[in-house]
């Protein structure tokens, strides 16, 4: 006859048995997946690469600057013209800062408003070409034609009006009371330029012969463009065959280096600079 203290142990080795058997056997064996799962780690995927963004005005210039004072010092900068070629670049060129003019037509870039129609005419002409003594220099007798543009005030980084300094109020005031119109100071010698070299057997719609980027849009009642327009050149930088993106020349040793960069235009454009409106564009491909 069982006694009480064996009768209550039989009893609970059957309660234990018959949680166990509720359970069942999958649960068991799901433990070592689960806890298999808990263990492997989470691994995020690599970020999509980007291409890199095309090099800007101010990139441009410092690698202008740092060619012609490597040329002047005579240190070899092959390593970083190489780096340089088959790079994107977007540079900037503001014009038009002074305002609309009837004589802007015959300048190298302006633009005018006709005050009946509200018609805005804007145009930039290329004012490097290969008859330019320092480009002559850099291009040898297999460059049939050089054209771009050389870049006022390559000193400023940034595509922006020039600042009004005292010198000019007092030069505006001086001339308003004499009466007569003082003539502008002369423009500083050509430093920087940037442009494509056509060789004889590249083709001839790539070119412009001489003709001016134009563009016209009728404008709104009240509506007067501010601080000019920015001419925007786009492609690649272009290394000509003696290996350089940059090449400077310079007529004496205590003379600033003027230095050409060599690209391949892909587009050119008219922005407005107050609104970035583009007014027109120009694929050269």
């Amino acid at each position: 006859m069982l006694t009480a203290r064996q009768f209550f142990a039989g009893l609970a080795i059957g309660i234990t048995l018959l949680i166990a058997s509720c359970k069942g056997p999958t649960q068991a064996g799901n433990a070592p997946e689960n806890a298999e799962n808990e263990t492997i780690p989470i691994v995020p995927l690599p970020p999509f690469p980007r291409p890199a963004a095309p090099l800007d005005r101010e990139q441009l210039l410092l690698a202008v600057a740092h060619a012609a004072s490597d040329f002047a010092a005579g240190i070899d900068d092959q390593v970083q013209q190489k780096q340089l070629a088959d790079s994107k670049f977007e540079f900037r060129i503001r014009f038009g800062c002074d305002g609309p003019g009837a004589n802007d037509a015959k300048s190298a870039a302006g633009w005018t408003v006709n005050p009946e129609t509200l018609a805005l005419r804007v145009h930039a002409k290329p004012t490097l070409s290969r008859s330019d003594a320092p480009v002559a220099a850099v291009a040898d007798s297999d460059y049939e034609s050089v054209e771009g543009f050389w870049i006022n005030r390559p000193w400023v980084l940034q595509a922006v009006c020039p600042q009004t300094t005292q010198a000019d109020t007092k030069s505006a005031e001086s001339s308003k009371s004499a009466g007569a119109r003082t003539p502008p100071a002369p423009a500083a010698p050509h430093a920087v330029g940037i442009a494509q070299f056509f060789t004889a057997a590249d083709p001839r719609t790539m070119r412009r012969d001489g003709r001016s980027y134009e563009a016209t849009k009728k404008l709104d009642h009240g509506d007067q463009p501010a601080d000019g327009f920015d001419l925007v050149l786009s492609g690649r930088l272009k290394a000509l065959p003696n290996g350089r993106v940059i090449t400077c020349t310079s007529a004496a040793s205590d003379q600033r280096p003027t230095c050409i960069l060599s690209v391949e235009f892909g587009k050119v454009s008219i922005e407005r600079a107050d609104t970035h409106e583009s007014l027109a564009s120009w694929g050269t491909g």
